[in-house]
Protein backbone atom coordinates (compact mmCIF):
# COMPACT_ATOMS: atom_id res chain seq x y z
CA UNK A 1 0.00 0.00 0.00
CA UNK A 2 1.11 3.51 -0.87
CA UNK A 3 0.42 6.73 0.63
CA UNK A 4 -1.23 7.86 -2.79
CA UNK A 5 -3.77 4.06 -2.46
CA UNK A 6 -6.76 5.27 -0.49
CA UNK A 7 -8.00 3.45 2.66
CA UNK A 8 -10.94 1.93 2.68
CA UNK A 9 -12.75 0.99 5.84
CA UNK A 10 -14.17 -2.26 6.35
CA UNK A 11 -18.08 -2.24 6.25
CA UNK A 12 -19.00 -2.54 10.29
CA UNK A 13 -21.54 -5.48 9.23
CA UNK A 14 -18.47 -7.94 8.62
CA UNK A 15 -18.23 -7.99 12.61
CA UNK A 16 -21.59 -9.01 13.00
CA UNK A 17 -20.56 -12.43 14.45
CA UNK A 18 -18.13 -11.28 16.85
CA UNK A 19 -20.03 -8.49 18.08
CA UNK A 20 -23.07 -10.66 18.69
CA UNK A 21 -20.27 -12.89 20.99
CA UNK A 22 -18.76 -10.27 22.41
CA UNK A 23 -22.43 -8.45 23.27
CA UNK A 24 -21.65 -6.87 26.59
CA UNK A 25 -24.35 -7.81 29.72
CA UNK A 26 -27.46 -5.56 30.10
CA UNK A 27 -27.48 -3.01 33.16
CA UNK A 28 -29.80 -5.56 34.72
CA UNK A 29 -27.03 -7.79 35.44
CA UNK A 30 -25.07 -4.75 36.42
CA UNK A 31 -23.20 -3.13 34.28
CA UNK A 32 -22.33 0.14 34.53
CA UNK A 33 -25.04 1.48 36.43
CA UNK A 34 -23.62 5.02 36.28
CA UNK A 35 -22.36 5.00 32.36
CA UNK A 36 -18.77 4.23 30.51
CA UNK A 37 -16.56 6.58 32.12
CA UNK A 38 -13.21 7.38 30.07
CA UNK A 39 -10.14 8.95 31.13
CA UNK A 40 -7.32 10.58 28.77
CA UNK A 41 -4.34 11.88 30.04
CA UNK A 42 -2.04 14.76 27.92
CA UNK A 43 1.12 16.99 29.33
CA UNK A 44 1.30 20.20 27.55
CA UNK A 45 4.07 23.01 28.54
CA UNK A 46 5.00 21.17 32.19
CA UNK A 47 1.28 20.93 32.24
CA UNK A 48 -0.21 17.59 33.37
CA UNK A 49 -3.84 17.66 31.82
CA UNK A 50 -6.43 15.13 33.00
CA UNK A 51 -10.08 13.98 31.25
CA UNK A 52 -12.52 12.58 32.31
CA UNK A 53 -15.72 12.19 30.46
CA UNK A 54 -18.72 10.23 31.21
CA UNK A 55 -20.91 8.23 28.76
CA UNK A 56 -24.70 7.20 29.68
CA UNK A 57 -25.82 6.50 26.07
CA UNK A 58 -29.77 5.49 25.34
CA UNK A 59 -31.84 4.62 22.21
CA UNK A 60 -35.31 4.95 22.41
CA UNK A 61 -35.15 5.27 26.71
CA UNK A 62 -32.90 2.23 26.46
CA UNK A 63 -29.21 2.31 27.60
CA UNK A 64 -26.58 0.72 25.25
CA UNK A 65 -24.32 -1.11 27.28
CA UNK A 66 -20.57 -1.61 27.04
CA UNK A 67 -17.23 -0.27 27.26
CA UNK A 68 -16.77 2.84 24.60
CA UNK A 69 -13.36 5.00 24.80
CA UNK A 70 -12.12 8.04 23.39
CA UNK A 71 -8.88 8.77 22.16
CA UNK A 72 -7.05 11.95 23.04
CA UNK A 73 -7.79 13.04 19.61
CA UNK A 74 -11.63 12.61 20.51
CA UNK A 75 -12.43 9.59 18.17
CA UNK A 76 -14.74 7.19 19.93
CA UNK A 77 -14.44 3.46 19.61
CA UNK A 78 -16.55 0.42 21.41
CA UNK A 79 -15.05 -2.63 22.54
CA UNK A 80 -18.18 -4.79 20.94
CA UNK A 81 -16.88 -3.71 17.42
CA UNK A 82 -13.01 -4.18 17.29
CA UNK A 83 -10.57 -2.25 15.24
CA UNK A 84 -13.00 0.55 14.19
CA UNK A 85 -12.93 4.12 15.91
CA UNK A 86 -15.91 6.78 14.63
CA UNK A 87 -15.56 10.39 15.06
CA UNK A 88 -18.21 11.15 17.42
CA UNK A 89 -20.53 9.15 20.17
CA UNK A 90 -23.23 10.17 17.97
CA UNK A 91 -21.63 8.78 15.17
CA UNK A 92 -20.83 5.44 16.51
CA UNK A 93 -24.73 4.74 17.45
CA UNK A 94 -25.78 5.78 14.46
CA UNK A 95 -23.88 2.54 12.37
CA UNK A 96 -24.64 0.31 15.37
CA UNK A 97 -28.25 1.16 14.79
CA UNK A 98 -27.91 1.11 11.18
CA UNK A 99 -25.48 -2.32 11.25
CA UNK A 100 -27.75 -4.07 13.70
CA UNK A 101 -31.52 -2.79 13.51
CA UNK A 102 -32.70 -6.20 15.24
CA UNK A 103 -31.28 -4.98 18.48
CA UNK A 104 -32.80 -1.56 17.67
CA UNK A 105 -36.66 -2.44 17.12
CA UNK A 106 -39.15 0.27 15.63
CA UNK A 107 -40.84 2.45 17.83
CA UNK A 108 -44.31 1.43 18.73
CA UNK A 109 -46.34 3.92 16.52
CA UNK A 110 -44.03 2.89 13.99
CA UNK A 111 -42.83 6.71 13.46
CA UNK A 112 -39.31 8.00 13.66
CA UNK A 113 -39.41 10.86 16.56
CA UNK A 114 -37.19 14.32 16.04
CA UNK A 115 -35.29 15.97 18.63
CA UNK A 116 -37.53 18.25 20.76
Amino acid sequence: MTEQEPITLPDIREYAGQVERNKPPTHERGMHPGGAETVREDEYRGHRILIRTRYKIEVDGRPLTGHLGVTNDGRVHYHAVPNLSFPSAVAMVRRLIEAFPDDFPEPADGHEHPME
